[in-house]
Order: structure tokens, then sequence, then C-alpha cells
């Protein structure tokens, strides 16, 4: 294996730490007492950066070469090729990919890893800056990112809190604490960069359809990102664009006084939204990977790999949620299994090593409050909780879609525990929001009963 960590990497390593912490601080310090949710933002940065190194040393000494040491050395070719030649650095990170483009790399800047893939390459192009940052060092490149992707979850965590406020611990937990998160998403992998812009897309689509406050600043910051999930997982940008859609929809149903006009108007917000979605879907197809281009495209990916999960090599580490024909039909028959999986899988009693035994008693634990919250609260009063916001309803759909993209195309659990982040991340945050209406309510109901009770005196 290449030398990936080295004496330079020990000599950022506490340097970043040390200023990254005093920043931290400095930045807790001057908000807290305005907004408490600020006690979180040290031990949340501090974890997210620990658990990258954590990672990389995991997946360097103990798996040896994988895919987060081949992104950084694609970053590596890229930032060399400036030197030799700076146009066709330019064209690289404008994302053009064509044989001459390619014919510029030599051994003096090295191949880049993955440029048969666009997708798997894009992370590489972009992950250039952060790379410069970090010193040109792995371990330094893993701060910068986590620093980044920080600001996202961030951003992320003061927008729920203003959609529904008084529950910092519960979204806390969400969003900063869940061990898989934590863990798979401070990588350089495609899934952080996935989880991290589908943030910032919502956060963008708030600021410029609801609140709409900073409209320059967050068109581009919706380009960007729409670009980057676009780029690197193209399903992943059409499942947050889908459920942007629906939350702006609903967003103005709920705003008409009138219920009568709110039922007349429905049906028309619904086609002008379904519209929007197809053409965006058709629009930008063409600058998805040929397996997601079109909705045939999609299903022929979905059956290759349905096949391909019965070839030997996967080592009993793949699952297979039954044949289906080429077809919507056949898709649509395996939606139940699809979401399911990509929910809830892997169980505990298919976990094969501790990482994935770690995924499978989270998923474990998410599917046991869901339980008791259908025990202790029941369907109808969820349902009508999560259908009387509009946020929470386009998590819902997110979580269903995301969920269902991730247990149709994905081959194993290994791959799968990564991919499905933005599942257990949206279906964590609309399982904190109907807790906190059920303590809520139930503290109405003993008020209630305290009320009666001194009534009566």
């Amino acid at each position: 294996m290449r030398e990936v960590i080295t004496l330079t990497d020990a000599l950022i390593v506490p340097l970043y730490l040390m200023i990254l912490w005093w920043i931290a601080s400095s930045v807790r310090r001057n908000h807290i007492d305005a907004e408490p949710c600020y006690r979180y933002f040290t031990v949340g940065l501090m974890l997210k950066i620990f658990a990258g190194i954590a990672f990389a040393l995991i997946y360097t000494y103990h798996y040896g070469e994988t895919d987060t040491h081949y992104y950084y050395w694609g970053t590596q070719s890229i930032e060399r090729l400036a030197h030799k030649d700076f146009g066709a650095f330019a064209k690289v990170m404008a994302g053009v990919h064509t044989p001459e483009v390619h014919s510029a790399f030599d051994r003096t800047t090295g191949w880049p890893t993955y440029w048969r893939d666009p997708n798997s390459f894009a992370v590489c192009r972009f992950n250039v800056p952060l790379y410069l940052l970090g010193f040109k060092t792995f371990l330094g490149n893993i701060i910068v990112l986590n620093a980044l992707l920080f600001i996202g979850f961030w951003k992320f965590y003061k927008l729920m809190l203003k959609l529904f406020p008084n529950n910092d611990r519960n979204f806390a937990i969400a969003l900063l604490f869940v061990p898989s998160v934590v863990f798979w998403g401070s990588s350089l992998l495609k899934d952080s960069w996935c989880l991290v812009a589908s943030m910032f897309v919502f956060c963008a689509v708030h600021s410029l359809f609801i609140s709409r406050k900073r409209i320059f600043i967050n068109i581009i910051l919706l380009i960007i990102c729409s670009y980057v999930c676009m780029s690197i997982r193209p399903y992943s940008f059409f499942t947050t664009m889908g459920a942007c859609l629906v939350w702006i929809g609903f967003v103005y149903v709920y705003r008409m006084r009138s219920r009568m006009f709110r039922v007349l108007v429905f049906p028309i917000i619904v086609a002008v939204m379904w519209l929007v979605g197809v053409g965006l879907f058709s629009r930008l197809g063409s600058l998805a990977n040929e397996r997601y281009q079109s909705l045939d495209a999609i299903i022929e990916t979905a059956v290759i790999i349905q096949d391909d999960l019965k070839k030997e090599y996967y080592g009993g580490n793949s699952f297979d949620i039954g044949a289906f024909e080429p077809t919507i039909g056949g898709l649509v028959s395996k939606a139940p299994a699809a979401i399911v999986a990509g929910v809830f899988r892997p169980f505990v009693w298919e976990s094969r090593n501790v990482l994935m035994l770690i995924s499978g008693l989270e998923t474990l634990g998410l599917m046991l409050l869901i339980i008791y919250l259908l025990f202790k609260f029941g369907l109808r009063r969820i349902f009508n909780v999560v259908m009387r916001n509009p946020f929470l309803i386009s998590a819902s759909v997110f979580v269903v879609t995301y969920a269902f993209f991730v247990g149709l195309t994905t081959a194993n659990f290994g791959a799968l525990v990564r991919y499905r982040m933005p599942v257990i991340v949206f279906l964590a945050l609309v399982l904190a929001v109907v807790w906190r209406y059920m303590q809520l309510s139930r503290l109405l109901t003993e008020s209630q009963k305290e009320q009666e009770r001194l009534a009566m005196r």
C-alpha cells in the first residue's frame, strides 16, 4: 500500500485540532446566552472530527487500500496536474471528462483514480480545495472536510429548531450523535458529501421559497449543492428535490385560510409540483450517470444489481429483496421490501462485523421506538401530527423515496449502511418531533387533570 499517513500528518492534526477547538469555543461562548442550543456546538464539531480521524486510521491500518484512499489519491493527481498543465486542470475542475483531458495525466501527476466513473471522480474534483487547506496531507484533508461538513449539519440543525422550537436535545441526538451518521458521515466518501449537500438544499429552499431571505446567496447555494448531489449521486438529487417540492407545495396550501379553497387549490398545486418534478428529471437527467438518466435506466440498473447479488464474491454480505420484472409494475411490487431494507437492514442477526452490528443495533432501536410510539400514540394520531406540518410531510416522503432507491439499487450491507444515512437522519427527525408532541400532550393531560382536582376541592 502506498504511504498515506506521514510525519506531516502527525504535525498537522494537533495544530488543526487546537485551532478548531479555539474557534468552536469562541463561537459557543458568543452565542450560548441567546441560543442555548450552542452547548452542543463544540462537542458536535470535535466528535465529527475525531470520528473522521478514527475512520481514516481504521480503514488505513485495518482494511488497507479502500475507497477513501482512492479519493485522496485521485485528488492528489488533479492537484499535481495544475502544476503541469493548468488549462487541463481547469477543465477537470469544470467537469470536462474527455480522453484529451485524461491524456494530460502522466507519471509525474499520477493517473486519476475513478476516472471511468464520473460520479466517483466528482468527489476527487470537489475535494481539491479541502486537500490544499489540509496542506496536502490525508488527515489534514479529513479534518478540513469535517469542519466544512459540520457547517452543513449545524445550519440544518438551526433550521430544524426554527421550524420546531424547544427540541434542542432531540434534534442534537438525531443530527449530531447518531453513531452510524457520525462515523460514516465523517469520511472522505460519496455519502458524506451527498448528505450535507441535501441538508444545504433544504436550507436554501426554506430561505428562498418559505422565509424569503438572502435570495441571491441562497440561489448560489442551491445551484452549487444541487450540482454536487447530481454529480456524485443523481438519485440523491432527485429525491431531495422531490421532497423539497412537496414541502413548498404544502406550505402554500396550508397558508390558505379557507379550508374549501385549500381543497380546490390542492390538486392544482400537486399537478404543478408534479410537472416541475418531471421537468427537472427530464432536463437534468442528461447530466446524471447513464444508470440514472431515465426511469428505464433505473429499472435496468436495479435488475442488474439484483442479478449480481447472486454472485459468490459477496461472501454472504449481500441481501436479496427477490427477483422482479424490469417494468414499473415489477418495480412497484418490490417497494415494500426495498423500503424495509433501506431503513432497517441489516438486522442484528445479519451483522457480519462490529460496524454492521452497531448499525443493526441502531436500526433495531429505531424500530422499537416506532413500535412504542404506535402503541402509545396510535397510528392515526401520529399520522395527524405529520400531516399538520409541511416539513414533516416532506421528510416522510424523503425517507420513503430515498429508502426505496437505496434498498433497490444497493448490492450489499457494507454499502447499505453508508448509503442510507440520509434516511436515518430524516426518520430520526420525524420521530423526534412526534416524541416531543407526545411529551407535550402528556403534560397537557396531566395539567388538565390537576386543574380538575383543584376545582373539585
